[in-house]
């Protein structure tokens, strides 16, 4: 199995481990009413609690487990399935309960972390839902506030747990590996609510200057108060400024400039409200703090024979790459850049000078206003099959995604194809 697997899988064993623990080692049945059903019931509700543990972990966004899901961009979408799986499992559980009678909520607490951990998961899932998250327009700020709630009802999920008379009671061996993950979730919602804040590192930069590059695009250059952020080219990291409420939430981009570079440089576009507002206002002598660098897109590890494609803003991780070439280019590179119209089209002279300098570095500019959509077809009329090449995306989700179902179905190996999944930003 591949490295980048092992994190999805830990967590389906969990949930694997625990099933097979509650078959292995059944509760007393005390002939109570209703017993089998409660005994199904717990089963989901146990399975929930596993899986909410898992989530506080990967919120803390520790590096050291990037490589087990491909990325921290992989693990927020580990993280959201992961939501959306226990308000499946929740809802079954309070189902299964209701019918067996034994809804009388301990039971209050467990109305609570119901309808709690529904409402608070519903609207931090809701801007990332296609359709629904249209209809819900909710600050950043106010997503992250009505995120911290599901780890307060996660908290009183386990209290509900404690105040009823429940058949995990009866299994010591269940007890012990669910309570244990359990408990564990709890230690880290509090370090990360209350001690992550005081300890987590954080670079202080200054903002040299600030360049508008044209009606949505800027594009920031920084410079390290003292120590500066160790960086792979194409990895992304969390920003937050000094001195103004409205900046002062930290919010992921990715770093264009090459790793070696004296000044850090953001390419970024005005899409939304804090980034609208840095477009607006941002102006040079700024304080900014830096984390990361995260994330794992990285073309150093791939084959000699690579095809990088951006869409739009999605150009940033290939700038970083680009700018790291730093004298000949050994891999030989396609580069597809799509975007609308020629304007759109930012840092133009710098990737033709990168291609001049570098003879396996080719350029391809494609306007989708002139020439449609860009398609698996089009890329193999300009760079030859791509059946033996690694595959690089960066762009709009729906981009992304039409590739890569086009290239699968190219029988381009699933392995061969990597994309930075920004949209969670």
């Amino acid at each position: 199995m591949r490295r980048k697997k092992l994190g999805n899988a830990t967590i389906v064993a969990l949930i694997v481990i625990n099933v097979a623990l509650w078959l292995f080692f059944p509760p007393i049945d005390d002939h109570r009413e209703n017993f089998h059903i409660q005994y199904l019931g717990e089963v989901f509700s146990t399975s929930a609690l596993l899986l909410m543990a898992c989530n506080v972990l990967l919120s803390l966004r520790p590096r050291f487990l990037e490589p087990f899901f491909g990325g921290l961009d992989q693990m927020y979408r580990t993280h959201k399935k992961n939501a959306i799986m226990v308000i499946v499992l929740v809802l079954t559980h309070f189902f299964i309960m209701s019918l067996g009678g034994a809804f009388s909520l301990g039971i209050s607490l467990g109305k609570i972390a119901l309808i709690g951990l529904l409402v608070s998961a519903m609207l931090a899932l809701a801007p990332r839902i296609p359709f629904i998250g249209a209809g819900i327009n909710l600050k950043y700020h106010q997503w992250k506030f009505i995120h911290k709630f599901i780890g307060i009802f996660f908290i009183v999920a386990l209290l509900h747990m404690h105040r009823i008379q429940n058949l995990l009671q009866t299994t010591p061996v269940v007890q012990i590996y669910v309570l244990s993950i359990a408990y564990s979730g709890e230690a880290l919602y509090g370090y990360k609510e209350l001690i992550q804040p005081l300890v987590k590192k954080k670079f202080p930069y200054i903002v040299q200057s600030v360049s508008r590059l044209n009606g949505t695009v800027i594009e920031i250059s920084l410079k390290p108060v003292k120590q500066a952020l160790s960086h792979l080219a194409g990895q992304f990291m969390f920003i937050d400024f000094r001195g103004e409420k409205s900046l002062s939430e930290p919010h992921p981009f990715t770093i264009s400039s090459a790793p070696n570079s004296e000044h850090l440089k953001l390419t970024i576009k005005a899409s939304g409200d804090f980034t609208q507002r840095l477009y607006d206002s941002l102006e040079p002598g700024k304080e900014a703090r830096i984390e990361g660098g995260y994330g794992m897109f990285n073309s150093k590890h791939a084959s000699s024979k690579q095809v990088w494609i951006a869409g739009g803003i999605g150009i940033t991780p290939f700038l970083s790459w680009v700018r790291g070439f730093g004298g000949a280019l050994e891999e030989t590179v396609d580069f597809f850049l799509t975007v609308r119209v020629p304007e759109e089209a930012l840092f133009l002279d710098e990737l033709e000078q990168a291609q001049s300098e570098n003879k396996n570095f080719h350029l391809h500019l494609h306007y989708s206003n002139r020439d449609g959509r860009l398609t698996l077809e089009k890329i193999v009329q300009s760079s030859g099959v791509v059946s033996d090449k690694e595959i690089f995306l960066c762009g709009p989700l729906p981009m992304t995604l039409s590739l890569k179902s086009q290239m699968l179905a190219a029988g381009v190996p699933a392995a061969s194809i990597h994309y930075e999944e920004f949209s969670f930003r």
